[in-house]
């Protein structure tokens, strides 16, 4: 091979290795999708409302307590297409109420196998008011025909106590590791009533959507793209459905949130 030739095909071989290679460009994987604290909160109410059910069930007080303090950690923002005047589904007070009815039925069972102590039936409870009654009007009666002797003058009333200082101002969750926390929409949905709404998700961002039933009835929620495609489906027969997308570009999306039960009932949709 003659030099000339030879530097030619050095030079082929050079360019043909530094042309990229066909399709390369579409074998690369978009970046992947990021979590926000706004999505996290999400997942922490929903475990919480599923730990709550699970101490319904088995009507232990503590995993109550702690779903309540899960729910403390995770501020919420008012979602602007609520129905005016209705709770949310889950609260830490409600969690703690429920906890504290289920600890007084404990001490009741509790005093009965310990001291053996029986509690009373209604017709007794309400005999035994009704003599204490009784006495309490014998002992004032019996007073007043004994005759009274003037009362001592009652010394005088001591100085008031300094006014106490002045409480700290309330503002909630000072530093909280879900950011501003998630929106919380609640509705009230007749018997098979489909409430959907629109929303504008971010292109690269883990886009989470719960809704929170009341348990009387299934709650179905369903995720769709502006052309009707279906991108998530959740239901199954549970009352809290979760949708957790990635889209690779901004979207706007439509929500379908389905009361499939025979009853109206409150849902507390979450999003991010």
């Amino acid at each position: 091979m003659t030099p000339t030739l030879r530097l030619m095909a050095i030079f082929g071989l050079a360019l043909a290795c530094a042309a990229p290679a066909p399709g390369a460009a579409a074998r690369q994987d978009p970046p992947p999708a990021a979590s926000t604290p706004e999505a996290d909160g999400v997942a922490q109410i929903v475990t919480a409302a599923e730990l709550a059910a699970w101490g319904r069930a088995r009507r232990d007080p503590e995993a109550l307590l702690v779903a309540a303090r899960m729910l403390d950690e995770v501020p919420l923002r008012a979602g602007a297409d609520g129905d005016p005047g209705v709770a949310p589904v889950l609260t830490a007070a409600g969690l703690r109420q429920e906890a504290a009815a289920l600890r007084g039925d404990r001490t009741e069972v509790e005093d009965i196998v310990v001291t053996g102590s029986r509690i009373p039936t209604p017709a007794e409870r309400a005999r035994i008011e009704r003599e204490a009654r009784e006495r309490e009007r014998a002992e004032r009666d019996r007073a007043q025909r004994q005759p009274t002797r003037p009362a001592p003058a009652a010394p005088p009333p001591p100085p008031p106590p300094p006014p106490p200082p002045p409480p700290p101002p309330m503002v909630g969750v000072q530093s909280s590791p879900f950011g501003q926390g998630p929106v919380s929409t609640v509705r009230r949905l007749a018997s098979r009533e489909n409430w959907s709404f629109e929303i504008d998700a971010r292109g690269a961002e883990i886009l989470r959507i719960a809704a929170i039933g009341d348990g009387d009835t299934d709650v179905d929620l369903t995720v769709r793209d502006a052309s009707g495609k279906l991108l998530c489906a959740d239901g199954f027969g549970d009352h809290y459905p979760v949708c957790t997308l990635s889209p690779a570009a901004p979207a706007r999306l439509r929500v379908h949130v389905v009361n499939r039960g025979g009853l109206w009932t409150r849902v507390q949709v979450l999003t991010n």
